[in-house]
C-alpha cells in the first residue's frame, strides 16, 4: 500500500501523530496531509488520528504483512495519547541499550491506599508526611511486615493478593497511574532464565524503572499537586515492596540495586527548572521514608535539542535531566 509504514505507526499504543513526529519515526511528514485527503486520518489541532476507513486500511496492511498489531483509536485525551508517543520515541531514539532490552509501557496503574491529599502529607511546618500513620498503612505494614533481601525467605505473595486484601479491610484502591514507565533491563540475558512473576503484570521485576508523568506548569499554586503526585507515588513503593514483589524491588534477582524514579516531564527546559526550584528546597524531605528513590525534572526541549546517542537510559537522564532530590 502506498502509505504502508506510515499506516502503521497509528497502533494501539501509538494512535496520534503530527508532522514534527513523523520525521523522527523517519517517515515523510507530507504524507500525513495526503493520508487526510484520503479519508484515512482525521485531525483535531496539529494531531492526525485514524478514520474508520484508516482502520480498515490498517487492518489489511497489518494482515498483508503478517503483523500481530492492531489499529489505534485515540482517547478521551488526544493530548495525553500524544505525550506518550512523543516521549517513548524520543527516549527510544536518544540512547542506545546495545547490551539491553528497552521496554515500554503506557498507563501502568498501580493499586494504592485510597487517601485524599490531606492524608498524605502535611505542610503546617515544613514538610511531614502523612501516609505512613494512616490506619489503612498501618494494617498493611501490620499484615505484611517484612520487605527487603528478608522477604524472599518467605513464600512470595498470591497474584491476587493485595486485590483481596484490599477486599478483606473492606476498601477499594485508589490507582496511580504512570504515563509512561520505561523499563531498563541492562544485560537481560543473564536473567533470561527467571521467569515472570504472575504477580507482575507491568513486568518490572528485575528491570530499572522510570515512572514518567505529563506535570502542569510547577507554579507555586500548583505545589500541593507536585507532593500529592510524589506522596502516591511512595505508596506505590510501599505496596510494591511489601504486597507485590518483597524482596525484589530494591535488589533485583542477582542483588544488583534496583531504579525507582519518579519524572515530572515538561515541555520547556524553563519548566524544568521552575519545578526543581519549587521542590528542591525540601531537600531529603521529600523522599524520606520512601528511599530509595529520586525524583527528576525533564523536558521535551533538552530531549530534542541532545544531539547525541547516550549508551544507556543511565546516561542520558543525568545529562539532559535535572535533578529535585536523589537518595544519597
Amino acid at each position: 500500500m502506498e502509505y504502508g509504514s506510515l499506516l502503521l505507526l497509528f497502533d494501539r499504543e501509538n494512535p496520534c501523530w503530527t508532522e514534527e513526529l513523523a520525521p523522527i519515526a523517519g517517515e515523510d511528514p507530507a504524507m500525513l496531509e495526503k493520508m487526510l485527503i484520503d479519508g484515512l486520518l482525521a485531525k483535531e489541532g496539529n494531531l492526525f488520528f485514524l478514520s474508520d476507513a484508516g482502520r480498515e486500511a490498517f487492518r489489511e496492511e497489518a494482515a498483508a504483512n503478517y503483523l500481530p498489531a492492531e489499529p489505534g483509536t485515540p482517547g478521551a485525551d488526544l493530548e495525553k495519547d500524544f505525550f506518550i508517543t512523543r516521549l517513548r520515541l524520543l527516549l527510544d531514539k536518544k540512547h542506545i541499550q546495545r547490551w539491553g532490552v528497552k521496554e515500554f509501557v503506557r498507563e501502568a496503574r498501580f493499586p494504592v491506599p485510597p487517601l485524599q491529599d490531606e492524608e498524605l502529607f502535611s505542610r503546617s511546618s515544613g514538610l511531614e508526611w502523612l501516609w505512613p500513620s494512616s490506619p489503612i498503612v498501618g494494617q498493611l505494614r501490620e499484615d505484611w511486615p517484612t520487605t527487603g533481601l528478608a522477604a524472599r525467605k518467605e513464600a512470595p505473595p498470591a497474584p491476587d493478593a493485595a486485590a483481596k486484601w484490599f477486599e478483606a479491610k473492606g476498601s477499594f484502591p485508589a490507582y496511580f497511574e504512570a504515563d509512561l514507565l520505561h523499563l531498563s533491563r541492562y544485560d537481560f540475558q543473564a536473567y533470561s532464565h527467571i521467569p515472570r512473576s504472575p504477580n507482575d503484570p507491568w513486568g518490572i521485576l528485575n528491570a530499572d524503572r522510570f515512572f514518567c508523568m505529563r506535570a502542569p506548569a510547577p507554579e507555586a499554586g500548583r505545589l500541593d499537586g507536585f507532593l500529592a503526585v510524589t506522596g502516591r507515588f511512595q505508596l506505590v513503593l510501599e505496596v510494591l515492596r511489601r504486597m507485590v514483589l518483597p524482596g525484589y524491588i530494591d535488589l533485583d534477582s542477582f542483588d544488583q540495586d534496583g531504579i525507582n524514579w519518579l519524572l515530572f516531564v515538561f515541555e520547556r527546559e524553563e519548566e524544568a527548572e521552575a519545578c526543581v526550584s519549587l521542590l528542591s528546597p525540601f531537600g531529603l524531605d521529600l523522599i524520606r521514608g520512601s528511599m530509595p528513590m529520586d525524583v527528576w525534572a525533564l523536558s521535551f526541549e533538552a530531549l530534542m535539542n541532545f544531539s547525541q546517542k547516550a549508551e544507556t537510559i543511565h546516561d542520558l537522564i543525568p545529562v539532559i535531566g535535572r535533578p529535585v532530590v536523589r537518595t544519597p
